[in-house]
């Protein structure tokens, strides 16, 4: 009689069978998504995240202020103001209607002037944090394409209603102040 059991309980119930193929069906459509994942993390490994710009024509705010965020200063900027200048030599004075800075991720930039009589100014310019104020760095004198130059000028800003901020000049060998606003430039 036990040798009878053994083939009794040997047989496979249609429920038995039923449960293998299902368990066969699940374990190969389980390695066809393992395979899937691997290949989808590849190609996810595979891709490289760039952080894309800021927006060119957005306004200064107060967060990248707070942060200290010179990619804020990313595209080109309007200073506003009628800038003059006097001639040392001649004393022939030129007002500056138009300048304006551009800048890119990391606040190096350039800088363009023209007077009122077609004199373009031009040279770099780097935005730099010190203390609570943003400043514009001119390594020199602003050459001008008459052979002229605009003195040196030390550049503060501050925070300014609008996303602007409003700008003091200072030209050390003249004693030259000035005051103007920097916003962003139309596009």
């Amino acid at each position: 009689m036990p040798i009878l059991q053994d083939r009794v309980s040997s047989c496979r119930t249609p429920q038995a069978i039923s449960t293998a193929e299902t368990l066969q069906v699940s374990t190969l459509r389980n390695t066809d998504l393992q395979r899937r994942i691997f290949e989808l993390e590849r190609e996810l490994a595979a891709l490289q995240c760039v952080k894309a710009p800021p927006d060119p024509n957005a306004p200064l705010t107060p967060e990248g202020w707070d942060n200290r965020d010179l990619a804020m200063l990313y595209g080109c900027w309007d200073l506003d103001s009628t800038y003059r200048t006097r001639d040392v030599d001649t004393g022939t004075i030129r007002t500056y209607a138009d300048w304006q800075m551009c800048f890119d991720l990391e606040g190096n930039g350039t800088q363009t002037m023209r007077a009122d009589d077609g004199t373009l100014c031009e040279g770099t310019v780097r935005g730099a944090f010190q203390g609570e104020g943003l400043s514009l760095i001119e390594p020199g004198n602003l050459a001008c394409d008459d052979g002229g130059y605009i003195h040196q000028r030390q550049i503060s800003c501050v925070p300014a209603p609008q996303g602007r901020a409003t700008c003091d000049t200072l030209q050390p060998e003249t004693s030259g102040k000035a005051q103007v606003g920097f916003a962003r430039a139309p596009s």
